[in-house]
């Protein structure tokens, strides 16, 4: 018989409501230091060059925010759901999670796009599945 995950009541394999909110807060809280760091420093002038054709000035606001609202919700979800029995496999689960959703906007827009530039995808896509697996292992610690 398996032990008893935290949270995780007696015989169910998915974690109860307050651990899967509290996990949605710390994978939120890290997605959005991680990306604000990404996004203000690291990568700045590489996205304003590839995306300057494609930029909104100013930024949309209310996508962004529903975006960095509902992915730490997603990754939690699927990612840690049920609860991963130690943090390398919430991490591998968190990281393909994020490939598969970064991979999702920046193949599509590769495939649909024209002019979308190349050298963006694969960047964009290491990003996410670094940043992912670093929010979903984060929750996980965080909730053992």
């Amino acid at each position: 018989r398996r032990a008893r995950k935290p949270g995780q009541a007696e015989g169910h394999p998915v974690p109860e409501l307050t651990t899967l909110l509290a996990a949605w807060g710390v994978a939120l809280l890290i997605t959005g230091v991680l990306d604000a760091w990404w996004l203000g420093s690291m990568a700045r002038r590489f996205y304003r060059r590839a995306l300057a054709p494609w930029m909104a000035e100013p930024v949309r606001w209310l996508p962004a925010v529903l975006f960095y609202l509902g992915y730490p919700l997603a990754l939690v979800l699927l990612a840690l759901t049920p609860w991963p029995e130690d943090g390398t496999t919430a991490a591998w689960r968190s990281a393909l999670a994020g490939l598969m959703a970064y991979g999702t906007y920046d193949l599509t827009n590769l495939a649909t796009v024209r002019g979308w530039p190349r050298r963006l995808a694969p960047v964009d896509m290491a990003w996410g599945t670094v940043a992912s697996a670093a929010a979903g292992w984060g929750a996980w610690m965080v909730l053992t």
